[in-house]
């Protein structure tokens, strides 16, 4: 059987999905901060542990509630391909 990719370019595609993975937290955290802004959070003085405790409390509460979706299974032995850069929709 061939070898289908280098030790290089997995390491570069593995490089490439943890920038990915770290823009998508940074959006994710910038679009959480504006909401808790939005809610008044910002003006209430509390103790970190004590606003992280009720973080924590609400994410059990709604991951009761709407459970993570399983991600799609592919179809067949083999898949579309890589998607091109950018095709997700996400900034680089």
């Amino acid at each position: 059987m061939a070898r289908v990719k280098s030790r290089a370019a997995l390491l570069a595609e593995i490089e490439e999905a943890t920038k990915r993975l770290k823009a998508h937290d940074k959006a994710e955290a910038e679009r959480i901060g504006h909401l808790a802004l939005k809610a008044g959070l910002a003006s209430i003085s509390m103790a970190e542990e004590v606003l992280l405790k009720a973080f924590e409390e609400l994410a059990a509460r709604f991951q009761a509630e709407y459970p993570a979706v399983a991600e799609p299974k592919t179809k067949g032995r083999r898949s579309a391909g890589p998607a091109q850069a950018g095709a997700d929709g996400q900034a680089e």
